[in-house]
């Protein structure tokens, strides 16, 4: 009863499917229903073939719930006022000229730092739920997003000796930061009004799926320290399971082609961009972000 085609890179995982034959911009409910089992699911669902606007990714994008306002609307001048407060321009693009942004320009450096393994919005107090990137422009050469699994990292954790089990830190809560991320990855960038707008914010180390019921590892390079820990030893732990996410399971490595769509599930998945030759070529991507419910702290965390 299903009209799109469904095929999953990582069956063993449940990660990362690619779905062909849908048209986001005329799906049906039922088509909807089944293709939002997959992206909740499967952590990463590609989407080929979709030429959409800003009205049209919205639009779809809706339909998986509230969105984020971008914090890029308060903070980038340059988004105003051509861009809808949905979308998160991440580019190099000037929108204004069309003109190709300086390397060393803000914008540019801000977006460098989504090289780095992270959880979209995590530095938020409602941490987001899906991400939807679309992408409108594609360098020649680079500008790859490549993703990892924090749910399989999870079930397979206790498979090597280890310090601390899942079942010691299932109820901590850690801090995630922006500004703490940024400087470890591209430096002191930002002025004292967005720090004060950007406290840390408090995040479960592991969350439980809504949907799936499994649980997954909450961290990425936003991750900063453990609650009640003493700071070392937080930070150690942190960077024992990032390393672990990153390398416990497959690292799925997405090559972009023009008009694609790929949404991800920031509840499971770490994701980060791959870089390219910010100088040469053009990059224009447009992510739609839908909000989560609630703070993660407040989540109940159920070990299978």
């Amino acid at each position: 009863y299903m009209s799109m085609k469904v095929d999953i890179k990582y069956p063993e995982q449940e990660f990362y499917a690619t779905i062909s034959e849908v048209d986001v911009k005329s799906i049906s409910d039922g088509d909807f229903l089944e293709l939002r089992k997959v992206v909740e699911s499967c952590g990463i669902t590609v989407i080929k073939d979709q030429e959409v606007n800003d009205e049209e990714q919205i639009a779809f994008s809706e339909r998986f719930g509230e969105l984020e306002i971008s914090i890029g609307t308060n903070h980038k001048r340059e988004n105003n006022p051509y861009l809808k407060p949905q979308i998160s321009r991440i580019s190099n693009v000037n929108i204004a000229n069309d003109k190709l942004i300086p390397v060393d320009d803000h914008k540019v450096v801000f977006d460098r730092g989504n090289n780095w393994w992270h959880t979209d919005s995590s530095f938020k107090e409602i941490p987001a739920k899906i991400s939807i990137l679309s992408a409108r422009e594609i360098p020649e050469e680079g500008g790859g997003t490549e993703f990892v699994d924090a749910r399989h990292a999870l079930e397979t954790w206790n498979s090597k000796p280890r310090k601390y089990s899942v079942e010691q830190i299932k109820d901590d809560i850690t801090e995630h930061s922006i500004i703490y991320s940024r400087m470890q990855n591209t430096g002191d960038i930002f002025n004292d009004q967005f720090k004060k707008d950007m406290p840390y914010v408090r995040q479960r180390l592991i969350r439980t799926h809504p949907y799936t019921k499994r649980n997954a590892f909450y961290a990425g390079s936003h991750c900063s320290h453990i609650i009640g820990w003493e700071l070392e030893e937080g930070r150690e732990l942190i960077n024992e399971i990032n390393e672990w996410i990153v390398n416990s399971g497959e690292i799925a490595r997405h090559k972009w082609s023009n008009g694609e769509i790929v949404l991800w599930d920031n509840r499971r998945v770490l994701h980060r961009g791959t870089g390219y030759d910010e100088s040469k070529y053009r990059r224009i991507m447009h992510r739609t972000t839908v909000a989560g419910d609630k703070p993660s702290y407040e989540e109940e965390v159920i070990l299978h």
